[in-house]
């Protein structure tokens, strides 16, 4: 059971790049501090109770081996709801038991087991909430600190929450946003270690703290979210933390595609970039002079050095930096990037400053996954279009074919086609059928694309968005689109044959653009042309196959429905060279999607039929 990574937001063709509304019932946001605010929390308590609980130091902890302890499930919807645990999940399609610091083996922790109890397409909501914890108002800084394991199936939410009142409000931190569809967290089922600054949740000090976890699945029948060993630690005296970074600044406002953060971008698409980088102050003193750092490492003399300006960040303060005026030298090769932030204080914790990227220019090709499958999508058999929006900034772009990459679980012989689209998503041109093989499929890591032709070039317009996609059409040959990184919403999209409506997905398609002028499909030594053709392609009684040989040649062929089972077959003898036809009988085909396969001296040829009600 690996289940499809489908999109949870729709947009009609025309909304496309319309922000979508986000339900937040479910989320009791509120407004981070000013900095005016924070200037003005208390005094921090006497050196007396400081000495007692210095930076990171453990304030208060539970770690489940006494049972819930007070800890308050509630369940909203759904048959999911927080329990306690000794075996993990156990419908046996997440990583395993949680192997946190006291919990598997012979421990105990709390689960949300979506994999064991959800339900297709019902609405999961399920929270646990901790008794109030006492005795911590002289503490105005503070990390929250759990081990976790998580497996996202598509778009499920795991939020943190805490209150500084006794539940009165509540600030909300959402978790694993960057884990893609059908992935784990790093290691799984070894634990993973999140902390987070709950220092603005509790406005100087609290003396009633409360800390909720939510489970959320809107699709239903997920995974699990397993989490144990939860502490409240004193915060460092000077942590800064680097919480993500980017090459490139991109938001639905922009009105183009032309600030997505490409990974590969062809050497006359080069572009200036905005690097970004989002610092948190998590300590318990004001840093100065904060920067972010970019090292630039790239082929040959290309390296450089690039500084932002500096700023000064409060306790409990999150700020963007960001880098502008550089540009991509058009110089063919990798580029890695190392992310430093840097202060006037000694750092305490200098492990989370750092953080690596890359990207590359490469002659020809135009990519957005980071080339290694980490996943999968398909649409339960059923026909879809999977892709990517493109931003071309440069007048003499040529695109010649789509590269696309698959994962093993699809299936030998199965059809796609490449399809691409104007920045209106009106349809422009696509590609032959390509008949998939066993060797162009990919395993977890690997990256190995399909190089798909067009019929005809497209001339692309300077400063113009293209949408390129893989279309399947659907069968028991099913095709599995692989997928790498995350996409911002509505800058990749799925489109769905069950009701005919595009989707946006927060995974990046390996769907790419492939400039290069020498691509084409290898003629195969027995025919000429481009392909078969078949004459009418959706017939009733009959249709006329038509193709060209360049040399005799023995022939046969064969008709196999969507299943791969032969339905009707034949020789044609021996061809001499030059244009040949024959027809396929429809009298006694049930209705629905062929295969044609006309084989020469062990070359193959192949060409879709549907036959008509």
């Amino acid at each position: 059971m690996y289940r499809t990574t489908l999109l949870l937001i729709a947009a009609t063709t025309s909304m496309l790049l319309a922000a979508q509304p986000i339900n937040a019932d479910h989320i009791n946001l509120r407004e981070p501090l000013s900095s005016t605010q924070l200037a003005e929390r208390p005094d921090r308590p006497d050196d007396a109770t400081r000495d007692q609980r210095s930076g990171g130091a453990v304030l208060w902890s539970e770690d489940f081996e006494s049972g819930f302890n007070g800890w308050a499930v509630m369940t909203a919807s759904g048959p999911v709801e927080w329990e306690l645990t000794t075996t993990g999940n156990t419908g046996g399609f997440t990583p395993g038991p949680l192997q946190s610091t006291t919990g598997f083996p012979g421990g105990q922790w709390i689960v949300a087991d979506s994999d064991l109890n959800g339900v297709p397409n019902v609405l999961e909501n399920t929270t646990i909430t901790s008794p109030p914890i006492t005795g911590l108002d002289t503490v105005p800084y503070m990390l929250l600190r759990f081990e976790q394991s998580f497996r996202q199936l598509n778009n499920d939410e795991t939020i943190v929450e805490v209150s500084g009142d006794g539940g009165l409000s509540w600030t909300a931190y959402p978790v694993n946003t960057e884990v893609a569809g059908n992935q784990s967290t790093p290691g799984a089922p070894l634990s993973e270690t999140i902390e987070l600054d709950i220092s603005p949740a509790l406005n100087g000090g609290s003396s009633d703290i409360r800390i909720r976890f939510q489970w959320l699945s809107v699709q239903g029948y997920a995974y699990s979210w397993q989490i144990d060993d939860i502490a409240l630690v004193a915060a460092l005296e000077n942590d800064l933390r680097l919480e993500s970074v980017s090459h490139a600044q991109w938001d639905i406002g922009q009105g183009n595609f032309a600030e997505l953060p490409y990974s590969v971008y062809p050497t006359n698409e080069v572009r200036e970039l905005s690097f970004q980088g989002s610092v948190s102050n998590i300590g318990s003193t004001t840093q100065t002079n904060v920067r972010l750092v970019v090292d630039v490492d790239g082929p040959s003399t290309n390296n450089v050095t690039l500084t932002s300006t500096a700023i000064t960040l409060l306790p409990g303060q999150t700020e963007n930096l960001t880098i502008t005026g550089y540009t991509i030298p058009a110089v063919n090769g990798d580029y890695d990037l190392t992310y430093t932030v840097l202060q006037d204080e000694p750092e305490s914790s200098p492990a989370d400053n750092v953080r690596e990227g890359h990207f590359e220019v490469s002659m020809n090709t135009f990519a957005r996954d980071l080339g290694a499958l980490e996943g999968d999508m398909d649409n339960a058999g059923a026909e879809y279009q999977l892709g990517n929006w493109f931003h071309v900034v440069d007048w003499q772009n040529t695109l010649h074919a789509v590269d696309v990459a698959l994962s093993e679980r699809s299936d030998p012989g199965a059809i796609i086609v490449a399809v691409v689209y104007d920045e209106d998503l009106n349809y422009i041109i696509e590609s032959e059928e390509h008949v998939v093989q066993a060797n162009e499929l990919n395993d977890l890591g690997e990256g190995h694309f399909i190089t798909l032709p067009l019929i005809d070039p497209v001339e692309l317009e300077q400063d113009h968005d293209y949408f390129v996609a893989v279309h399947h059409y659907g069968g028991t040959a099913d095709t599995w689109t692989g997928v790498s990184g995350l996409s911002q919403p509505q800058t990749s999209l799925f489109w769905d044959a069950n009701d005919n409506t595009w989707y946006y997905v927060t995974v990046t398609p390996m769907v790419r653009m492939n400039l290069d002028p020498t691509v084409g499909q290898p003629e195969l030594p027995a025919f000429g042309g481009r392909t078969i053709v078949a004459s009418p392609t959706i017939f009733d009684q009959n249709t006329l196959v038509s193709f060209e040989l360049e040399r005799p040649a023995d022939l046969a062929w064969t008709l196999t429905d969507l299943s791969g089972r032969t339905v009707q077959h034949g020789s044609l003898g021996r061809r001499a060279a030059g244009p040949q036809q024959f027809r396929v009988n429809g009298n006694g085909l049930a209705e629905g999607q062929y295969f044609l396969r006309l084989v020469s001296d062990g070359e193959l040829r192949t060409v879709r039929l549907v036959k008509a009600g």
